[in-house]
């Protein structure tokens, strides 16, 4: 069976998973709600408990080989429906959002290269010449590597999914985690139910002593590429000091889009730095960005960097939710719109798919 027929059968299964589960969402919240204080935030995350039930997930993640994952999450609420979902592959993340309105939007991001660089005029930025030394990531790092997979219970009820991965040689390891509903992961950082954290871990020998270390990353997509000095994240408090590039997909009324962000600090031998993003577009459709890490101890041997980016959406269900009544509704009308909104995520699904598939083959 090919990727993308998995990815297919995958996505119809959360669809037709979500359509049962979605209903019981929205009957818990719309009983539960009333009996809730419009201002009561039971988990102390800063989101009251109100929004945390209309705007909880469906998250499923089928196994379908021990060194892959897919993670889907479906909402349902009165009217408006939506599906995000990420995939991985050997280093390689493909992030895609859809909504019955139509809208639709994808990316690709790989993590080609493990870079050594001087920062010869102080920008904190990787600037042409300044790389040393190249060690590759993407499919000779993480090609074939096990995933650790495991997940809980939040005392609030909402599953948390985790997902760990260590390059051969343990020189980058990935930790991605992805929750149904908000979560307090740091004082100033709630992760959304919209997104998956992923932090990143460095631990790397150096071969030129007291150079900073950065990560390569290629993003492919079709859609409209733009850098943000405020993430989504950001802009709506839920973190402080991130950055972000979104891509936007259409129709525009309302178009479509997914983000990947980063926290503009990051930790370097064990000392705060300034985290830093530099883009470029080789060819249409293509970009190269570069995470930097500048070194603050001259005669470092060893770079050990812990960050925090992020693959997210803007969800029109949120918005929709933030802007209507917390009681909702579960009736026929409800049900019926479900089962239709379900079957128009399936469909968009398998376009999101065959374009995809289409892209490798070219």
């Amino acid at each position: 069976m090919t990727a993308s027929r998995r990815l297919v059968r995958a996505f119809a299964a959360t669809a037709a998973f979500a359509l049962v589960f979605a209903t019981a969402i929205v009957v818990r919240a719309a009983s539960d709600t009333r009996l809730l204080p419009a201002d009561t935030d039971s988990d102390g995350d800063g989101v009251p408990d109100a929004i945390e039930l209309a705007t909880q997930r469906l998250v499923t993640s089928p196994k379908e080989s021990g060194s892959e994952f897919l993670v889907t999450s479906v909402l349902a609420s009165t009217g408006l429906q939506d599906q995000f979902g990420v995939s991985y592959k050997s280093g390689t993340f493909d992030v895609w959002y859809a909504s019955t309105e139509g809208a639709s939007s994808e990316y690709q991001l790989e993590l080609l290269k493990l870079v050594e660089w001087v920062d010869s005029n102080g920008n904190e930025r990787i600037d042409a010449g300044e790389v040393r030394s190249n060690f590759t990531l993407g499919d000779a790092a993480f090609g074939g590597v096990p995933v650790v997979r495991f997940n809980r219970t939040d005392p609030d009820g909402g599953r948390v999914f985790n997902f760990i991965v260590r390059s051969i040689g343990n020189e980058v390891t990935l930790n991605l985690t992805i929750a149904q509903r908000f979560m307090r992961i740091a004082s100033n950082r709630v992760l959304t139910p919209m997104e998956m954290k992923m932090r990143i871990a460095i631990n790397h020998n150096l071969v030129n002593p007291g150079a900073s270390v950065g990560i390569e990353m290629q993003l492919d997509t079709e859609g409209r590429f733009e850098y943000c000095e405020r993430s989504w994240d950001d802009v709506h408090a839920f973190a402080q000091g991130d950055g972000a590039v979104n891509v936007t997909g259409g129709p525009s009324g309302p178009p479509a889009t997914v983000f990947f962000s980063w926290s503009k600090t990051a930790v370097a031998n064990g000392l705060p730095v300034n985290a830093t993003v530099v883009s470029s577009e080789p060819e249409p459709t293509r970009y190269d960005l570069y995470l930097a890490y500048p070194e603050r101890v001259p005669s470092a041997v060893r770079a050990g960097i812990e960050h925090d980016p992020t693959l997210g959406v803007e969800s029109a269900v949120y918005e929709h939710i933030l802007g209507t009544s917390p009681e909702l509704q579960a009736d026929l009308v409800l049900y019926a719109g479900s089962f239709a909104a379900m079957a128009l995520l399936v469909a968009l699904t398998i376009l999101a798919v065959n374009r995809r598939r289409k892209r490798g083959e070219d």
